[in-house]
């Protein structure tokens, strides 16, 4: 009797023990996965802050039935609505990080799950970041839809589900199911999924393995009638992660890294299912090695895919769309060489009214400094219509804002969309505003802004009494500027000619002739429009331009009423130029010269 009683106990004690190490096991999991989080959220929300500020821009989700029946009627739908879901709210400050942490986080997680199906005694913890880490590089570049991550996680769950299934004949339908599923749910996945299906089935040695290959069969099937009808436009949209890039684009062949990780994973859970447990210690090595590689792996992709000058241009932008001028302002102090900071400099100068006094106290490189060449793309070109906007050009802002917007990579680009409805109202044409404010409305985070634009449809009144849009509509050209043949300094003047108030029309006009150095344009600006309401007295840089192109007349200054200060001023930089030439160093000049006079038009014109 006393032996099956403690023979019980035995027996009982054990299980609780084996039941206590499991839930050590899974604790322990759970606490490197939890630190893998705030390992990439720390990484994200400090590094890459502004970027998805950028990216929610380039995506519009619509909270309409009609919208999401859309969507979910095409290829790829369900992974294409949720990853729009999840981006309208990369506009709230530190969700960004936070979703994309979630995301690439769940992605690790399920690969361990399924490495722990194939391979139950195989302890691979490194070996499953490698979807993390590649799928990280992807997410730093803005042509990057989040989708292609969204439709990766599917992938992963519906392979992890399907493994599960014991039956070859039933598990094999399965894969026929998915690979359809996944092309209808998820996009190119599918093909992705029946790759590695196939794999994992002819390693496995299944009974009629063979039969395996129609997987390939079927979804090389698929993607060719995809493009056939017309559902997509090209075979590498069908087939590859391209069809998660912006279509007009070629990506860098890193998109594809997180697709050979997978492959490379299941090859290696297969190496692993019958290998022999080993000592803690070799165990401790083996994991030290990977680790390290992973994080040589991690430190080579952001060296080579993060752009730390592509983000500033994003700070910037994000600060412009929130109209936070002075930190514009501040985040560019010092040298500067791209044109894109020196536009938002401009902008911002502009936008405080300081753009003629204290336009040469930040770095100055030429007339694109003002207005940046247009390359097509949708940044710069919102850039351009920021920029025509604020010098009351409302044509070209609102042709650059629809450029801009049929080259947004999603739906739209909700920024653009209040453009458009601005110079829509601004024109009276106010059907097409209204179609742009219906659109608005239906999301999320800019639907409140659009009611209250809504107030201004079919309301001239309404419109003339706006400070912004009422102010804007005064000064429209009566005839269309759309394509500034004759040139944006022509059309600010005969904005002024038009206009006889407006102020910044003339200054903008002015600060272009003082880029371009072209002192005759800028000599018979001032002496037509000087002393008149545009331009009631010249700002300082202006006066620094009369006394350079009248240096030897005096009697010129005093008509233009240059300040003492200046002319004393250029007394002490004459002098310190003559010196410096006697002494033949012209390097020596130029430096001795910005420590006391780097914010004066003379320094622009000599040096720059």
């Amino acid at each position: 009797m006393a032996a099956p009683f403690f023979y019980g106990i035995f027996a009982g004690a054990l299980n609780v023990y084996r039941d206590k190490m499991k839930l050590l096991i899974k604790i322990k999991y759970l606490i490197f996965w939890l630190v893998v989080y705030s390992v990439l959220y720390v990484y994200l929300q400090t590094c890459c802050e502004y970027h998805f500020y950028f990216i929610e821009q380039n995506q519009l989700f619509q909270n309409t039935w009609f919208y999401v029946a859309e969507h979910l009627s095409q290829p790829g739908g369900l992974a294409l609505i949720c990853s729009e879901f999840l981006v309208q709210f990369f506009l709230l400050p530190y969700a960004g990080a936070a979703i994309t942490a979630a995301l690439l986080t769940i992605a690790g997680g399920l690969t361990f799950l399924l490495v722990k199906r194939i391979a139950p005694k195989a302890d691979c913890l490194a070996l499953c970041l490698l979807p993390v880490v590649t799928l990280l590089f992807m997410h730093f570049n803005f042509n990057y839809l989040p989708y292609g991550t969204v439709a990766y996680l599917l992938t992963l769950l519906v392979l992890y589900a399907v493994v599960h299934i014991q039956g070859f004949t039933v598990r094999f339908i399965a894969h026929l199911l998915s690979v359809m599923l996944l092309f209808c749910l998820a996009g190119p996945v599918f093909m992705l999924y029946a790759l590695i299906a196939t794999v994992y089935e002819l390693l496995f040695q299944s009974p009629r393995r063979y039969l395996v290959i129609l997987l390939l069969g079927e979804g090389v099937l698929i993607g060719v009638l995809s493009v056939y009808f017309a559902i997509n436009g090209e075979y590498r949209l069908a087939f590859l992660p391209d069809g998660y890039y912006h279509t007009k684009l070629i990506p860098h062949s890193v998109i594809y890294y997180s697709w050979c990780s997978l492959l490379l994973i299941v090859l290696s859970a297969y190496f692993l299912q019958n290998r022999k447990p080993v000592s803690k210690k070799r165990l401790l090595v083996e994991t030290s090695f990977f680790l390290i590689a992973v994080a040589a792996l991690l430190h080579w992709g952001i060296t080579t895919f993060s752009n730390k000058q592509a983000e500033i241009v994003k700070r910037l932008d994000y600060y412009s769309r929130t109209e936070q001028w002075d930190q514009i302002l501040q985040h560019c102090q010092g040298s500067l060489s791209n044109y894109l900071h020196i536009c938002h400099v401009n902008l911002a100068l502009m936008q405080k009214g300081e753009l003629g006094d204290k336009m040469f106290s930040y770095d100055q490189r030429g007339p694109e400094g003002m207005v940046v060449n247009w390359n097509k793309t949708t940044s710069v070109s919102v850039l351009l219509s920021d920029i025509y906007f604020a010098m009351n050009l409302v044509a070209p802002a609102q042709e650059m804002a629809f450029e801009a917007y049929i080259g947004a990579i999603g739906e739209g680009n909700p920024r653009i969309l209040k453009r458009l409805v601005q110079t829509n109202l601004i024109y009276g044409a106010y059907p097409v505003a209204e179609k742009y404010i219906n659109i608005l409305e239906n999301t999320l985070c800019y639907r409140d802004w659009a009611k209250a634009h809504r107030r201004f449809l079919y309301r001239d009144d309404e419109v003339a009494n706006d400070p912004l849009l009422g102010a804007k509509r005064r000064l429209l050209m009566p005839v269309s500027t759309l394509s500034l043949l004759k040139g944006i300094d022509i059309e600010l003047q005969h904005l002024a000619e038009n206009n006889p108030s407006d102020h910044t029309s003339i200054v903008y006009a002015g600060a272009l002739y003082l880029l371009l150095k072209d002192v005759q344009a800028f000599q018979s600006l001032i002496e037509q429009y000087f002393d008149t309401s545009a331009l009631p007295s010249l700002p300082v840089p202006f006066q620094e331009a009369v006394i350079l192109l009248a240096e030897n007349t005096p009697a010129y200054w005093e008509r233009f009423r240059i300040a003492n200060e200046v002319v004393q001023r250029f007394s002490e930089y004459k002098k310190q130029v003559l010196a410096g030439n006697r002494k033949g160093n012209a390097n020596a000049l130029s430096g001795s010269l910005l420590r006391s006079f780097g914010n004066t038009y003379w320094f622009y014109y000599m040096f720059k």
